[in-house]
């Protein structure tokens, strides 16, 4: 650890200008430990980018309410991981980790003062584990995961990382999996608690009600493309005329990620009957949602969810909504913000993954095999409620440390 230490101090000395350079305003000052606020007994959730904030919103939620005169601080890695975070609630108090440089983080520990560090995941960070132990704060690993590729280095690695693993309180496993090689590590006090990232809190639907009050018959095949994004209607233009030719009944829904790019959705799609929701009178073939949040109403009533964001380099958005209504789901190959999800679905043979190219031929084999389809919706419903009591486990588990 000395010559870790030394050895990070001098490449911060030698870099600074660099980083200096790289960074501006608020983030360069909270990359560098200086961060607004100052706390006292503070709860301190550290993530790394947005998969793991969405992994953990649902228990973060849960303190805030169950725990309401304590304070609760995120650190992330990421630009996009600190503007999710911000979205949470106005008592959690966001900010980007500083650089792990040991003075830096003795910087943001002097501020944050934590009485409990939880750590997301497996980001560790050693300088932050090393002040840690220092000051008897414990750790906690929340939805602990390690993937093979991961096992592989820390078993090399293991003098290095022991020591500061000692620190380690607990750690509450996504799956069973994960939690065996956590032991195999010599971890203490872990668990398989599941996947939070399963724990959605979504309203509840009547499918066939939902029908027959959006004016959508029973032999209908409604497509729903949820958060599509720029290019994605494009590429539904181009195979809608083969799949009309074999879809006689096909309904479309598209509700894209920003509403206000709807008029040129309608244009695109100018030459068939396509109309907003907001302008909707009569069931027309294809329907442009203007509407804000009512994305899961129309997943719940769907006979396939197409997920949006993934057919381009957007990064993808979540299946787990269309997967709580036992829908089929198709995500495109650019899903990377969401890949823990989608690769859990495909564990459980409850995803479609396509491209460009193949998408078609992908949406057919749903409409062709109803058996298939029917069995691929229940396995992903079923993978959520696998998962379902994962929220409850996770509180159970660090009660005493709060």
């Amino acid at each position: 650890m000395f010559l870790y230490i030394l050895f990070t101090e001098l490449l911060f000395f030698f870099f600074r200008p660099f980083i200096l350079a790289k960074f501006k305003g608020k983030e360069r000052l909270e990359r560098l430990g200086k961060i607004k606020h100052e706390f006292t007994d503070s709860i301190w959730i550290h993530t790394n980018s947005v998969s793991e904030i969405n992994s953990t919103k649902e228990l973060i939620l849960k303190l805030l309410n169950d725990y309401p005169k304590k304070q609760f601080v995120l650190s992330t890695l990421t630009k996009r991981g600190q503007i999710l975070a911000k979205t949470i609630s106005p008592r959690l108090i966001a900010f980007y980790v500083p650089l792990d440089i040991p003075h830096l983080m003795n910087r943001i520990f002097k501020r944050v003062n934590p009485s409990l560090i939880f750590l997301v995941e497996t980001d560790f960070l050693p300088n932050m584990l090393l002040l840690a132990k220092r000051k008897k704060i414990p750790v906690i690993i929340i939805n602990g995961k390690i993937s093979d590729k991961k096992i592989s280095k820390l078993r090399k690695l293991r003098f290095f990382w022991k020591p500061l693993w000692k620190n380690i309180e607990s750690v509450n496993a996504r799956s069973e999996k994960d939690a065996q090689r956590f032991r195999n590590l010599n971890f203490k006090n872990v668990k398989n608690t599941h996947n939070l990232k399963f724990c959605i809190n979504l309203p509840k639907f009547n499918r066939e009600t939902l029908r027959v009050e959006f004016g959508y018959k029973n032999d209908d095949f409604v497509i729903v493309w949820g958060s599509s994004r720029e290019g994605e209607e494009k590429l539904l233009l181009k195979i809608y005329p083969k799949l009309l030719s074999k879809i006689p009944n096909l309904k479309l829904i598209i509700v894209p990620r920003y509403i206000h790019r709807s008029p040129k959705i309608i244009k695109i799609f100018k030459n068939y009957k396509c109309v907003t929701y907001s302008e909707m009178i009569d069931r027309e073939n294809i329907a442009i949602i203007d509407e804000m949040e009512i994305l899961n109403t129309f997943y719940a009533l769907a006979d396939l969810a197409i997920v949006g964001g993934s057919f381009f380099k957007f990064g993808g958005h979540n299946p787990l909504e269309p997967a709580h209504y036992g829908v089929p789901i198709i995500i495109g190959n650019h899903y990377n913000s969401y890949r823990d999800s989608v690769e859990i679905l495909l564990e459980n043979n409850a995803i479609l993954i396509a491209n460009k190219k193949n998408l078609a031929d992908k949406i057919l084999t749903i409409y062709d095999d109803k058996l298939f389809a029917n069995k691929i919706g229940k396995n992903a419903q079923n993978s959520i409620n696998h998962n379902a009591l994962s929220l409850t486990e996770n509180l159970q588990s660090i009660k005493k440390y709060l």
